[in-house]
């Protein structure tokens, strides 16, 4: 009983999440293309014939984009809707869907106990591999991307790795932009006893590691059993 209202938390977060990633990376899109064409109609006349070419290149490129982020976002709202899929089910099912709309590979791995972690940890984990395989095909232009979700050592592991461009990351790490970022990410896992690391370099891919404490989740689902028993 405890783990079926802990998934559908999870699954009405998930929905939550989706009404802000239409908001803030469709809309966003639109926006430029916009943009980009009210610029063009009143300054048509004083482009050259390559500048024109570029900019409807841009715009065809941002429609593209804004495209596969609607449909993707589509995707996992009829996964989410369901209701009857555990965490990692929703998990895999939103990887499939990414790696059919960018013609990439996503490996999936998750230990059978890994289903029976507390919703805070579930969400932090499902957050993290959402932005972290986000990144990998945004920024990253990973063709291969490996996601792996193991318990051992007293904790539980989460590994995301992609053949990608890679990037400095002192340099991102200092930045504060809006969004899910990599200082986000660092402060989930701080705010539950946990770890995050990141190893990533030009020209090399990325490597992300999250680390959260075993002890704390077993003892986030026993006090949720017994709250479920007592009511």
């Amino acid at each position: 009983m405890a783990i079926q209202i802990e998934s559908k938390r999870l699954v009405i977060e998930e929905r939550n999440r989706i009404a802000e990633e239409l908001h803030d990376r469709v809309s966003q899109h639109l926006f430029g293309i916009i943009y980009a064409i009210h610029s063009m109609k009143y300054g048509w006349r004083d482009l050259t014939e390559e500048q024109k070419l570029e900019q409807m290149k841009e715009i065809q490129e941002a429609a593209s984009t804004a495209s596969c982020e609607l449909r993707a976002t589509i995707n996992n709202l009829s996964t989410s809707m369901s209701g009857s899929e555990s965490w990692t089910g929703i998990v895999k099912s939103h990887l499939a869907n990414q790696a059919k709309l960018n013609g990439i590979r996503i490996d999936f791995h998750a230990s059978k106990s890994c289903s029976l972690l507390s919703i805070n940890h579930q969400k932090a984990l499902y957050r993290t591999i959402l932005e972290g395989v986000g990144n990998a095909i945004r920024h990253g232009a990973s063709s291969c991307v490996s996601v792996e979700l193991t318990m051992k050592q007293g904790a539980v592991k989460l590994s995301i790795e992609d053949n990608g461009s890679g990037f400095d990351v002192r340099s991102k790490m200092k930045k504060t932009n809006s969004g899910f970022g990599l200082c986000n990410m660092h402060a989930l896992a701080v705010s539950l006893g946990g770890t995050f690391d990141i190893e990533s370099k030009e020209g090399s891919g990325t490597r992300i590691i999250l680390w959260l404490p075993q002890a704390d989740v077993e003892g986030a689902n026993e006090g949720t059993a017994q709250n479920t028993k007592s009511g």
